[in-house]
């Protein structure tokens, strides 16, 4: 039987599951394969753009200009501590891109929280996210590709602290999912 991560099989108490994070940049599906993964492994599926927007009323454009990028990145730290706690039963947890940067996110990797990076080239990014770019308060203007390479360039060193990288250029949605599913459950995966 295969062991889920975060598994502690021999002894103070049991199995202790850790959530999954997904992370990566705008357009590399982290939505998309957060649901499949939280539907096949019957976990919830938190998108925290979602419920940030739910929660405040407004969308995170809308929030980007009422209180900046600080103010946003302060909600969504609150939300992750009260939606995916340590101690709490294990969730699949979708963050927006700039979610890696807070250093006290990535001090879970590996102990609450199983990281998997979902890597994506700019161009496909870009082409993923089709007309929505515009709603993306980082991406905007005459160059987004450009704006995506920034963010790269940025973010890469901290998205490769994840627990696990996979490359999603050339994999489906589904694909990139049962992998996932694999590594969550200690799988050697295909």
């Amino acid at each position: 039987m295969a062991t889920p991560a975060g598994a502690d099989p021999g002894g103070s108490g049991g199995p202790r599951v850790r959530s999954l994070v997904l992370v990566g940049l705008p357009g590399a599906g982290k939505s998309t394969v957060g649901a499949l993964v939280a539907a096949r492994l019957g976990w919830p599926c938190i998108d925290l753009d979602e419920v940030i927007e739910r929660t405040a009323g407004r969308t995170i454009s809308e929030l980007f200009a009422r209180e900046g990028e600080a103010g946003f990145r302060s909600r969504e730290a609150r939300l992750t501590r009260e939606m995916a706690p340590a101690a709490g039963p294990p969730v699949v947890l979708i963050p927006g891109g700039g979610w890696i940067e807070d250093p006290d996110h990535r001090a879970r990797f590996g102990v609450s929280l199983e990281a998997v990076y979902l890597a994506v080239s700019p161009g496909v990014a870009v082409r993923r996210m089709g007309p929505s770019i515009a709603d993306r308060p980082l991406l905007r203007g005459e160059d987004p590709e450009g704006a995506v390479r920034q963010l790269l360039a940025r973010r890469e060193s901290l998205y490769l602290q994840s627990n696990h990288t996979v490359s999603t250029d050339m994999m489906g949605a589904g694909e990139v999912a049962a992998l996932i599913v694999a590594l969550a459950l200690g799988q050697r995966p295909d």
